[in-house]
């Protein structure tokens, strides 16, 4: 059996509807994002997971259309060096939970970084952090990113390793991004896309209290 990584329950950082997010045993600056079994993933509709049994190539298309948009970013025609406003990708490895994907981790001090919802939830968000906010806001649209589950879950603020060395604090979307829709039509054009992030953030104000100014594409206090 070829070497695998050993992930422990103390190493689990969040757990979602059909994935767990565990910091990387080995690399304090990556986490793993991790497949759960289907009995696992409670809280879904009985067809989703029986379609999902019965299908299983549909387990992975999370991580096909998150590779392909990160893909798709970094390998666009862009003039210069882009700033991502989605999480590095960086492979997959074996665990003894299964098949993980290598990412980003967002740190703040040498902990995992608060997300828009704590710090909305805590009524903590300052106006540095809301600018931050809107900055990857603008690139998510200057990259035209297809973000299909664009939650206050899953932008997390903090700072990410560059070359090892501490970045500067961002707001970073570690999750979420692809076109996950059984009918991909962000990926049809970039008129459609806008549409969807549009939408999105109008229910990512309505989510977090937050006031979305459809005109300059910015979220305000």
């Amino acid at each position: 059996m070829p070497p695998i990584l050993t992930l422990l329950p103390e190493q689990l950082i969040a757990s979602g509807t059909q994935r767990q997010i565990y910091r990387h045993p080995t690399d304090p600056e990556k986490v793993l994002k991790v497949l759960r079994d289907v009995p696992l993933t409670k809280g879904r509709a009985r067809l989703a997971t029986t379609t999902e049994r019965l299908f299983p190539r549909i387990r992975t298309r999370w991580a096909r259309k998150e590779y392909q948009e990160y893909l798709r970013l970094m390998l666009g025609p862009w003039a210069n060096p882009i700033k991502p406003p989605i999480s590095h990708m960086y492979g997959f490895v074996q665990t003894n939970l299964g098949l993980a994907c290598v990412s980003d981790a967002v740190l703040e001090g040498g902990l995992l970084g608060l997300t828009l919802k704590a710090k909305t939830s805590a009524h903590a968000l300052s106006a540095p952090d809301l600018a931050l906010l809107n900055d990857t806001i603008r690139r998510l649209y200057t990259y035209d990113i297809r973000a299909g589950d664009m939650t206050a879950r899953n932008f997390v603020f903090g700072h990410r390793q560059i070359a090892g060395h501490q970045g500067p604090r961002e707001c970073v979307l570690v999750d979420g991004f692809g076109d996950i829709h059984a009918i991909s039509i962000r990926s049809w054009s970039r008129h459609f896309n806008r549409f969807g992030l549009d939408d999105s953030c109008k229910r990512l104000a309505q989510k977090t209290g937050l006031t979305w100014d459809q005109r300059t594409r910015q979220f305000q206090q």
